[in-house]
Parts: C-alpha cells; structure tokens; sequence
C-alpha cells in the first residue's frame, strides 16, 4: 500500500514521498500507524541530500514508537538535530466542492441539443460527485432554464 501511494505521489503531486505505515499489537490492543515524509517544492536549489537524509532518520522509527508516542515526541526523537517546526493541529473535516452551480457550468460546455436528446432518451441527466456521493438532477424544463440564462443565450435556442 505504502508503495502504490507513493508511486501516485510521484505521479501525480511530482514531489519525493515516503511513507511507512505499520500495523500491529500495542499494549494488547490493534493499532496502525503512519507517517508521510513529503519534500516540499523548492523555491530554487536542489534539496534531494535533505530528503534522503530525513527519509533515513525516519526508517529507523520502531513500531513501539510509533503506536505508543505522541507526534511531537517522535519528531523530537527522529529530527532533534534538524530544524523542525510544528504547526498547531487544525481539525479534520470533510468538504466536497462540487455543487449544482459547477454542474450546470459542466452542463453549459456541451451544446443545447446534446443535452435536451440526453434528456430525451434518459428522462433526465442525472450528474453524480464520486467523491461525495451527491446527485444532481436536471430535467427538460431545468434544461431550458439552465440555457435560456445563459450568456449568449441566442445561440443556444432550437428553432
């Protein structure tokens, strides 16, 4: 798992990524844990020595550490020679950006008659977010609306 992600970051983010992830019994009870080695984009020169120096503090993490300590002490133990700053923690949330405006803008990239025959052979077009789940769901009428608004509404009129 560790390698498939890192081959995405690569990939995708183009940035050095490491990552260890460890699974396991602590204290009787099952615990995984992880940590994300990312090297951040350089303003001008090459910081690989950096990277590699920091990946090789960071292999050396023991299981027991990892279940068992606080984020700020296994900074401490792995880096304490290196300059380390700490950001205070920000909560979790979830937040999807999609919405009905963003997909009637996706809606509005294709022509009038493209998506008034969609609606006739489907009943609707029914857009759906893969990462939040939602469903958004345009019928004729909304078709008709959503184009008739629209700038340069002329050109989208059937005759």
């Amino acid at each position: 798992l560790a390698a498939c992600l890192e081959q995405y970051f690569a990939q995708s983010e183009q940035l050095a990524t490491r990552l260890w992830i460890r699974t396991g019994h602590y204290e009787g009870q099952p615990r995984a844990a992880g940590i994300l080695l990312q090297e951040l984009p350089a303003q001008s020169e090459d910081h690989s020595e950096d990277f590699d120096h920091l990946v090789q503090l960071t292999t050396t993490i023991k299981d027991e550490e990892l279940f068992g300590l606080e984020a700020e002490e296994i900074l401490y133990r792995l880096y304490h020679q290196d300059k380390v700053r700490v950001f205070d923690p920000q909560a979790i949330e979830f937040r999807c950006t999609c919405s009905r405006a963003r997909c009637e803008g996706a809606l509005l990239q294709i022509e009038k008659q493209e998506a008034v025959a969609m609606v006739q052979e489907l009943g609707k077009i029914d857009m759906h977010c893969d990462y939040c789940g939602a469903h958004y769901e345009f019928d004729g009428i909304d078709i008709e609306t959503l184009f008739s608004r629209a700038p340069g509404n002329d050109a989208n009129k059937l005759h």
